[in-house]
């Protein structure tokens, strides 16, 4: 993964004020000036996303996009570019810096091809391909995401962050609306900062000597999946019976994050089973109440999708549902995802 602009300790700072200035433009690193400063700055000192939200004015931060918070907790709508053409590496950066910020950003009406949704991806990082939903025939690395009128489906309809079951999890994906309802079947995001910061230091200490086990071998069971088939030639969605189905990734259930050095929850209910060195039994009342506490209020945001819209989220310290309340109305989406490294 390459090395993409970081925020100064100034700015990480500043929500700690009750006050805050403004935080100039020249407060952001470049690209080299951060690989020559790394070594020496250390980002200990890391805020609440939302403070940042509140008190920095997002103009300020950006020369060559504009970003518009959606909530105080996480999420921004993004302007000013056109996903689709050869972008500047001055709006690459901006946008992850964006991305770093505020978690998921979205972005209005783009209307991407596969192939440019493919090259979108791969200015921010290495792509993946999902080990078990067959990607499109001319593009592998897309998954294309359909949901027919009247047809039932759970496809992504349960809290979680992407293919955490990998020993490697993604670190982000980028999510684009081809065919949507007028109304219904939004996604919803949680921010798994502000899960792991809202709870008391008692509880943050002993997460912090645990890990848990991801498997996808229940979310994608061949007895009980739904919204694609192992089977069906003709199916919409058609998934492959590979090891991951067998296999469990070992994860901590507090992660930091390498880019902003800032500690999030990392158990979600799609595909985590349980505590490592705990049976079933013993881990469910820890797991439960962390599930419990994904999409609170407070730590959230709905997003309601236009045809062409494009998401781009951090699946490091984002979890996301897709929330299947509209199935009159045919929908397709279209994801890649990000090569991730070990969680720890």
């Amino acid at each position: 993964m390459r090395n993409f602009v970081k925020l100064t300790n100034k700015l990480n700072r500043a929500a700690f004020s009750t006050h805050v200035r403004s935080v100039a433009p020249d407060d952001i690193l470049t690209t080299n000036e951060f690989k020559a400063k790394s070594t020496a700055t250390h980002f200990d000192t890391l805020t609440p996303i939302g403070h940042l939200r509140i008190m920095s004015e997002p103009k300020e931060l950006f020369r060559h996009i504009d970003a518009e918070p959606v909530t105080a907790m996480l999420g921004a709508e993004v302007s000013g570019v056109d996903l689709s053409t050869d972008i500047s590496e001055d709006v690459v950066e901006e946008i992850w810096n964006a991305f770093l910020l505020y978690g998921v950003v979205f972005f209005r009406g783009q209307n991407l091809s596969p192939a440019q949704q493919v090259r979108l991806a791969k200015r921010f990082g290495e792509v993946d391909r999902h080990p078990i939903v067959k990607g499109m025939d001319d593009h592998p690395e897309v998954i294309q995401i359909v949901r027919e009128a009247g047809a039932p489906t759970n496809f992504g309809e349960t809290w979680h962050s992407d293919n955490s079951y990998m020993k490697e999890p993604s670190l982000g994906s980028i999510l684009h609306a081809v065919e949507v309802p007028r109304v219904g079947n939004d996604t919803m995001f949680s921010c798994s900062y502000g899960l792991y910061e809202s709870l008391s230091p008692q509880l943050k200490k002993i997460l912090e000597n645990l890990k848990a086990i991801h498997t996808a071998g229940e979310a994608f069971n061949p007895n009980t999946v739904s919204g694609g088939s192992f089977d069906n030639p003709e199916a919409a969605m058609k998934y492959a019976k590979s090891q991951e189905l067998e296999s469990y990734a070992l994860h901590p259930m507090v992660r930091t994050h390498p880019e902003t050095g800032r500690k999030a929850i990392f158990v979600n209910s799609m595909f985590t089973t349980s505590i490592d060195g705990m049976t079933r039994s013993e881990s469910r009342p820890l797991l439960d109440y962390l599930f419990s506490q994904v999409g609170l209020p407070h730590l959230s945001l709905r997003y309601r999708w236009k045809a062409g819209d494009v998401a781009l989220w951090d699946n490091r310290c984002v979890q996301h549902v897709a929330i299947g309340d509209n199935s009159s109305h045919r929908r397709v989406m279209r994801r890649v995802t990000l090569k991730g490294d070990t969680p720890y």
